[in-house]
Parts: structure tokens; sequence; C-alpha cells
């Protein structure tokens, strides 16, 4: 058996209700009520539904070249 941990964010305004549930659980519970109530979940709606997700459009950073600095004196080989 392999113990996985997955980190869940959650924000404390908006899911106040499951923050405030979550605190009231013993610390050697918290994980066994998250996977029963997502195995519940998951067994009264007969699937997981994931929300569609706004795709953000990420454009690659334009790279900047420079010229390389030339020597005076109109020489250019190593000073």
């Amino acid at each position: 058996m392999a113990n996985k941990v997955y980190p869940l964010s959650y924000d404390d305004v908006l899911d106040k209700d499951i923050k405030d549930w979550l605190e009231s659980l013993p610390r050697n519970r918290k994980a066994e009520m998250v996977r029963t109530a997502i195995r519940q979940y998951m067994h009264t709606s007969g699937s997981i539904i994931i929300p569609p997700m706004k795709e953000e459009k990420v454009e690659p950073k334009k790279v900047e070249r420079k010229r390389p600095k030339l020597g005076r004196g109109g020489n250019f080989e190593k000073e």
C-alpha cells in the first residue's frame, strides 16, 4: 500500500462551510472523511463532472537579442 498526499486548495471565504467541517474533524479522520465524501459523490452522481476551465492564451516571450559590444578604434579582433 502506497500512501500519497494530494494537496487540495480552497477559498476560505467561498468554501467556509467546507473549512469549518474539515476543522471540526479529528486530525486522524480528515483524509478518510474526504475520501468517503468523494466516493459518495461519485456513487450518487454516476460520474465525475469536471467543470470547464477558462483557457488562458499564453504568448511566448519575445527574446530581445542585443548586438555584442565592439571595441573602439576599428580593431575588431580580441583586444
